[in-house]
């Protein structure tokens, strides 16, 4: 048969203290920084903190340095540099002309060919060596009265000519050979008296020849206008 006697019931176990970990946590900053929260200030006899209440506290902002440029900041001294130099004042059309003709006159004043060698009567003329009374040349060699040209070879009184050799009287050729009064020829050799060829031989006064024919020809001309062999 069953007991039907009421057990008494079990004692009550008082609650264990509350463990160091369960008290709540500091707020903490970016970064992993634990922020201590600060002591209440205690209320001034006219009341709130400080005698004003704190929901009346604004926090002021932030200070924002307006970057208008390019540049860096010192943080040695603070400051910000532009990083490029402020861009140069606007000048007139008197001014600019006035320093244009200053520096004319000056270049037009020097006498002296840097890195020339054994040049005689030459004026600004830039490495070139053997040559005679030529003016404002560059890598010239052996060339007499020549102006405003540049790698001549043994040429005589040429004009705004580049890469010619053995030219006589010529203007503004280029990349020729054995040119006699000629103008604005390109890649020609022995042509007298043309203009306006390009990659052409034995011609005078444009007109084509037989080498023979040319030689002869040239002989009698240059005897006639007095030119040297």
């Amino acid at each position: 048969m069953a007991d039907t006697r009421r057990r008494p019931s079990p004692p009550t176990r008082p609650a264990p203290p509350a463990h160091p970990s369960s008290r709540p946590a500091s707020p903490v900053a970016p970064r992993g920084r634990v922020v201590h929260p600060r002591p209440p200030t205690p209320p001034s006899p006219r009341g709130g903190a400080g005698g004003v209440a704190a929901e009346n506290l604004v926090t002021p902002p932030p200070g924002v340095r307006v970057v208008t440029s390019s540049g860096y900041v010192d943080t040695a001294a603070g400051t910000f540099q532009p990083a490029r130099p402020p861009p140069p004042p606007v000048m007139s059309r008197r001014e600019f002309e006035s320093e244009l003709q200053r520096l004319l006159r000056s270049y037009s004043a020097e006498e002296e060919n840097p890195g020339s060698m054994r040049c005689e009567g030459c004026r600004r003329c830039v490495s070139c060596m053997f040559c005679t009374d030529c003016e404002e040349c560059y890598r010239c060699t052996h060339s007499k009265g020549c102006r405003s040209s540049t790698h001549l070879t043994h040429c005589t009184e040429c004009t705004g000519c580049h890469d010619c050799a053995y030219c006589v009287s010529s203007e503004n050729c280029t990349r020729s050979n054995y040119l006699v009064l000629c103008r604005s020829c390109s890649e020609c050799s022995y042509c007298f008296g043309c203009v306006g060829l390009a990659k052409q031989d034995f011609h005078i006064l444009n007109v084509k020849y037989t080498r023979a024919e040319y030689f002869r020809i040239v002989k009698a001309l240059q005897a006639e206008l007095g030119l040297p062999d």
